[in-house]
């Protein structure tokens, strides 16, 4: 059965100064910007960036995630800061499809249960009803619960019946990748550290972090190396004022020796010319 494309939402903080990043106000202690990122997941080892907005770190993630959920082909994944209800019902109205992560203790009222293996990983296969108090309504989704290989217990609901509830557990999985995401161009990217405080410039350099990593990932889809994305960087920044050939022979090039890593080296000097000698070994064995 094909899942189709997905798209993982969420966002990342970045902490200002306590007096040049006053402009970004949060509260009494923190100043911060933050990235809202759509993060389209193309297979196992391919995602890249699709939409962003841009905030100070005032503005919550349910403020602009109707804005990041535009394409009615994907499936959209949520965590627990994007609980909802009232975008929840509107998604299903709009036959908009997502797998979101509730709280242990969200309210849900089971319709019709289906039975699980004991032995999988899978707790619990439920029709469920979710009511929205604050527009006095209510609407079904699937529920979801299952264990990761750390005993950490998931409860996700979907507006995807179509899937099974082992599919919909590997749709949420998935979520990860957008935290990878987040690392890598925080670290390799040097996103911890910005240039200048001024909003201006704040601004410039998240976009230009974000444009950096998806011109990487093109370049490693378009030349079909097997490079990681993070080494395709390495070689843009020691090729860039070289031809495009110069640095296509490099992104191909078989590396020139295989690392074996430290080795430990015994120690020098000359052989010993007397025997070892050992001492005793006293050894009862009942």
């Amino acid at each position: 059965m094909d899942i189709g494309p997905l798209a993982v939402v969420d966002s990342s903080e970045i902490t200002l100064p306590q007096k040049a990043g006053e402009w970004a106000y949060s509260s009494k202690d923190k100043n911060g910007v933050k990235i809202h990122l759509r993060l389209a997941i193309l297979n196992e080892d391919t995602s890249y960036p699709q939409g962003i907005i841009a905030s100070t770190t005032a503005v919550s993630d349910q403020e602009v995630a109707v804005d990041l959920v535009v394409d009615k082909d994907a499936t959209y994944v949520f965590d627990r800061g994007y609980i909802n209800y009232s975008h929840y019902w509107q998604w299903l109205q709009d036959d908009v499809k997502f797998v979101a992560r509730i709280k242990k203790g969200s309210r849900t009222k089971v319709l019709k249960e289906r039975e699980v293996d004991p032995d999988n990983h899978i707790l619990k296969d439920a029709d469920v009803e979710i009511k929205d108090l604050k527009n006095d309504r209510s609407f079904v989704l699937l529920l979801v619960e299952y264990q990761d290989e750390e005993n950490n217990t998931y409860r996700v609901v979907t507006s995807r019946w179509d899937l099974s509830s082992e599919q919909v557990a590997d749709i949420y999985r998935m979520r990860w990748k957008i935290e990878l995401f987040f690392k890598w161009v925080k670290q390799h990217l040097k996103l911890v550290k910005l240039f200048s405080h001024k909003p201006e410039a704040v601004w410039s350099q998240l976009w230009l972090a974000v444009i950096a990593y998806a011109l990487c990932e093109i370049i490693k889809i378009m030349t079909g190396t097997d490079k990681t994305v993070w080494q395709v960087l390495q070689l843009m920044r020691i090729y860039w004022s070289d031809t495009w050939e110069e640095f296509l022979k490099a992104l191909h090039r078989d590396p020139t020796r295989t690392s074996k890593g430290r080795r430990k080296k015994g120690k020098p000097g000359r052989p010993r010319k007397y025997p070892k000698k050992h001492k005793p070994v006293k050894q009862i064995v009942g």
